[in-house]
């Protein structure tokens, strides 16, 4: 992003009347009387005087620029077991003994234990944003020419007056002025998986008969 900021103004103005002649302005005020102004006065010629006006406006403006760039990226891993609550079954039956008319009471009894296991990846990136600022000289420059009947220093007609404007901006060095860092973290899809541990202890009760 690129915008301008003008913060100071200088004015400086010049006249220049060219070939003035010392002579021109010890006159009567009105061209009269003035036998050496046509040959000595370059700005003098065929009856009439030009003179030109020379003035300069020096201004500074600030172009501030930014922009941003990937600077890092971290990938970390992680995961997450959660162990339910466990399960418990109990079966009970006979064994008959193989010779006798005894049996005993037979007990199993099964416990069932799931574990739920969540795996991720979490991103993170850090981005630097740049901030700059260009110092921008603008010079206006404006050159206003006129024309009067006459000698210089005489108050003859005036014959034109014309005015050209010529702008002129230099552009500095480029210069760092901060930089700002910012974070975002991102998750990646949750994968889940659940596993079951089974055990089963049996008690066996004595013979009966």
């Amino acid at each position: 992003m690129i915008k301008g900021k003008k913060f100071t103004v200088i004015a400086l103005s010049l006249m220049l009347t060219t070939g003035f002649a010392s002579s021109a302005l010890a006159n009567n005020g009105k061209g009269a009387g003035l036998a050496d102004a046509p040959g000595q006065s370059e700005n003098f010629s065929k009856g009439v005087t030009t003179l030109v006006d020379v003035s300069e406006k020096v201004s500074y403006d600030t172009i501030e620029e930014t922009s941003s760039e990937i600077t890092s990226v971290t990938i970390t891993p992680f995961s997450e077991s959660v162990v339910g609550e466990p399960v418990v079954t109990v079966k009970t039956y006979e064994e008959k003994h193989p010779q006798q008319d005894w049996y005993k009471i037979v007990t199993e009894t099964t416990t069932s234990i799931p574990t739920t296991t969540k795996v991720w990846e979490e991103t993170t990136t850090v981005t630097t944003h740049y901030s700059y600022e260009t110092l921008v000289t603008v010079t206006e420059t404006t050159t206003t020419t006129s024309t009067h009947r006459g000698a210089p220093g005489s108050n003859g007609k005036q014959l034109s007056d014309v005015s050209v404007v010529d702008v002129n901006s230099v552009a500095g060095e480029k210069v760092l002025v901060g930089s700002e860092d910012t974070e975002a973290v991102t998750t990646s899809e949750v994968t889940e998986t659940t596993t079951t541990s089974v055990s089963t202890k049996t008690h066996k009760s004595d013979w009966i008969k």
